[in-house]
């Protein structure tokens, strides 16, 4: 099961990946900035890192601010 879930996480960044080197590429050329495809990969490789790595910590903050809901029911805690 683990290697089913980590391919399909692989797959959604090579897809996000892919989606924002041509959205980049795209927005590039339309401006008329000169660029190559490379260039548009490579940030599209960072942006996808660093998006990841937020999303990473913000799941990991939001479990650790979480009530744990064994202790919110334990006799003597609120109403």
């Amino acid at each position: 099961m683990k290697r089913t879930r980590r391919r399909s996480e692989l797959a959604s960044l090579a897809a996000w990946w892919a989606i924002l080197t041509a959205a980049l590429w795209l927005l590039a050329t339309v401006c008329g900035q000169r660029t190559t495809l490379w260039g548009c990969a490579a940030s599209a490789a960072f942006f996808v890192a660093v998006g990841e790595a937020g999303d990473r910590l913000r799941r990991r903050y939001t479990r650790r601010t979480a009530p744990d809901a064994s202790r919110a029911n334990a006799p003597g805690r609120g109403a």
